[in-house]
């Protein structure tokens, strides 16, 4: 019966990524974001952030990093097919990976696995597991910026 509980919100999350997906939330990111305002296109710490936050924001509203994963890849993808990087889209794919780790909370599969796992209540896991996700993800959000930088591989 616990593991019910996991599983239902799991497909909670991974049917509010299709609902997203059909509604085309991902084609008003990209062109909301396809061009910054002085006409060019966005690129370099930009595309990082913004891959970053959009995975982020996915993880958050729907509790999968994998739904989150796919969908910003997507999302992406359709941004920076047309332009070059100056840095290897690893850094594109290793930001949104970031973002997946942060905003772990009860709407999240892992978060229930965690808590009864471990014997923790919600309070607890949010107040120890979510807030370490998440310096976790931030944290690598800082150190791939910086290697962007130093270590482009281009």
């Amino acid at each position: 019966s616990s593991a019910g509980v996991i599983i239902l919100i799991t497909a909670a999350g991974g049917a509010f990524g299709g609902m997203l997906k059909q509604a085309q939330v991902g084609t008003a990111i990209v062109s909301l974001f396809s061009s910054d305002s002085a006409g060019g296109t966005v690129g370099g710490t930009a595309i990082l952030l913004l891959a970053f936050g959009i995975a982020s924001l996915l993880k958050i509203s729907q509790g999968s990093a994998t739904v989150a994963m796919i969908t910003a890849s997507a999302m992406l993808a359709a941004l920076i097919s047309e332009q070059t990087l100056p840095f290897d889209p690893v850094y594109i794919a290793l930001a949104i990976g970031c973002g997946t780790m942060v905003g772990m909370w009860m709407n999240d599969s892992g978060f229930w696995v965690v808590c009864k796992m471990s014997g923790m209540t919600e309070k607890e896991t949010l107040k120890t597991f979510s807030t370490v996700l998440s310096i976790m993800g931030i944290i690598g959000m800082l150190v791939i910026l910086v290697l962007a930088k130093l270590f482009p591989m281009v």
